[in-house]
């Protein structure tokens, strides 16, 4: 008993270090977005004066406000449908799982060996023809399409793990399918929900290579575009290119907070179901 407690105080011991020298480039970020612009490269020293006029800047920049919008929307409605897609699509393929059923979710989990590059001239044309180029639309339907792959295979593990009685019972009561899913069978895959939305908030909010092409309005830009942006034109103010890499990382740190449990739970639930 005693040298379990020991071994597991050593690997709590790793963990800790590692978690501190996974902070170290945060800590940094944090530090160089408070720095003069002369100081911003040396590595996680304290500033010689605070300049907190890098974050009045940013936040005084009139794009500043459009960029967040334009990520946060398609953000949250990318989310959305890849939550009401895949759970659903999860779901039938977990009951069923046969015949068509599989066929399916093969189909689906496919994509995933799609190379990205690939796609690149094959959308943008595409999206050109029919009027979606430049738009946030185009934006939310990428995002939505790329993630249902694992998101599927998320909710089809944890619904495996759901009794069926629940579903019977409620058939008995006259509930239909549609209404036992959003009433019974939804909220028991809340941690399934937050592994979907972990694992894809960090990819769709911080991604930098697909507005870039697809988005070139300066009024359709997002937050990682515009860091972009603003190096192009302040090529030596790095001040402020960190106060906005900290502002961005801010809500992506305070979401996990909130879901890190059900991530977790929902993460081991679908590795191990099925």
């Amino acid at each position: 008993m005693k040298k379990i407690r020991i071994g597991l105080g050593i690997a709590e011991l790793v963990m800790l270090i590692a978690a501190c020298l996974f902070l170290v480039p945060f800590l940094n970020v944090l530090l160089a977005s408070f720095k003069p612009s002369s100081e911003v490269f040396d590595a996680l020293h304290f500033p010689s004066s605070w300049e907190f006029a890098h974050y009045g800047a940013i936040l005084g920049e009139g794009r500043f406000a459009q960029s967040l919008f334009n990520t946060v929307v398609i953000t949250s409605l990318s989310l959305g449908l890849v939550v009401l897609f895949t759970s659903m699509a999860g779901y039938a393929i977990g009951r069923s799982g046969k015949g068509l059923f599989q066929i399916v979710f093969f189909i689906l989990i496919s994509g995933m060996i799609i190379p990205l590059q690939s796609t690149i001239i094959p959308i943008f044309k595409l999206a050109t023809a029919i009027s979606l180029i430049n738009t946030r639309t185009l934006m939310i339907l990428l995002y939505t399409a790329g993630a249902i792959p694992f998101a599927t295979i998320i909710y089809t593990g944890f619904v495996k793990g759901i009794p069926s009685e629940m579903e019977e019972a409620a058939a008995m009561e006259g509930c239909g399918k549609t209404r036992t899913f959003f009433t019974i069978i939804f909220p028991l895959l809340l941690p399934a929900t937050g592994t979907v939305i972990v694992t894809n908030v960090f990819t769709i909010w911080n991604d930098f290579f697909g507005p870039l092409i697809y988005l070139y309005s300066p009024g359709k830009q997002t937050l990682m575009t515009l860091i972009y942006q603003f190096k192009q034109e302040r090529t030596t103010d790095w001040g402020p290119i960190f106060a906005l890499s900290v502002i961005a990382t801010i809500p992506l740190i305070l979401l996990f907070f909130f879901v890190q449990d059900k991530f977790l739970k929902g993460l081991t639930a679908g590795a191990v179901k099925g």
